[in-house]
């Protein structure tokens, strides 16, 4: 399969390390290899899609660097909305008691870690990720990464993450199955100072928005679809009603599209 991953540990594994990563292999849908004292390098030319399991979690090596997972910048916007400052990201989602939340573009989980802090234990968060690599290590941090603060802990094991492409998702997806849906297709104008991606910016899938797609969210959606962005005139023109937040002070805004109920 072209999309198979494998595991494997690092050079220096213990045998408990190298049962857990096995253990984890099978549990996240990879298939475990030997290290066998190989390079990065001859693994990466053995298989095409490889990740390092080390006492850290999984990594993606790569000529650019090393990602595993991390809270990224949800760590400060965590610590704003303790503040009780504004997010426009959270001011864009709306609702917060029991809701239904679907990251379609999951990536590091930034977005997915705020959204489930912010909103209530009886909310139900999903998200989706495309990348193989990527998906399984942010998987790995929303089930085993662990914070010093409990609250962020449970915010992340309350996530659900489905490997897949979001248009295959939202095509099996119910109507009316979800209460927001949330985009942000950060690679249609990438941005190229931003050191965080870059050891995985060869890994993640490069999609963007059509019509289509967002036609088809508008109905999997109850209350509305949300889309971050840089510029958001392309979707005015289509959606003159989009309402935004955001965007006055800051290169990023979230365009708001309600759904007819």
């Amino acid at each position: 399969m072209k999309d198979r991953v494998y595991v494997t540990t690092s050079l220096k594994a213990s045998e408990e390390l190298r049962r857990e990563a096995a253990v984890w292999a099978a549990a996240a849908g990879a298939v475990y290899v030997s290290r066998g004292g190989r390079s990065v390098t001859e693994l990466q030319n053995a298989y095409k899609h490889i990740l390092i399991y080390t006492d850290r979690g999984p990594e993606i090596h790569s000529e650019a660097g090393i990602h595993r997972f991390h809270l990224s910048m949800a760590e400060l916007r965590i610590q704003h909305i303790r503040e009780g400052d504004a997010d426009h990201f959270l001011e864009a989602v709306g609702a917060r008691e029991s809701i239904s939340f679907l990251d379609c573009t999951c990536g590091f989980g930034a977005d997915a870690a705020v959204a489930s802090f912010w909103l209530d234990g009886a909310s139900r968060i999903d998200a989706v990720e495309a990348s193989p690599l990527l998906g399984r290590v942010t998987a790995w941090g929303f089930s085993r990464f662990r914070h010093e603060r409990d609250d962020v802990n449970a915010a992340l094991r309350r996530i659900r993450l489905h490997l897949g492409t979001y248009e295959d998702f939202l095509r099996r997806c119910a109507e009316k199955s979800y209460d927001v849906i949330y985009f942000d297709p950060m690679f249609s104008r990438p941005v190229v100072e931003s050191c965080s991606f870059t050891p995985v910016r060869a890994v993640m899938e490069h999609g963007s928005l059509t019509y289509g797609i967002l036609e088809r969210a508008l109905s999997v959606a109850r209350r509305r679809v949300v889309i971050k962005g840089r510029d958001l005139h392309g979707i005015r023109r289509v959606y003159p009603q989009m309402k935004q937040y955001g965007g006055k002070y800051s290169r990023i805004a979230y365009a708001v599209l309600e759904c007819d109920r």
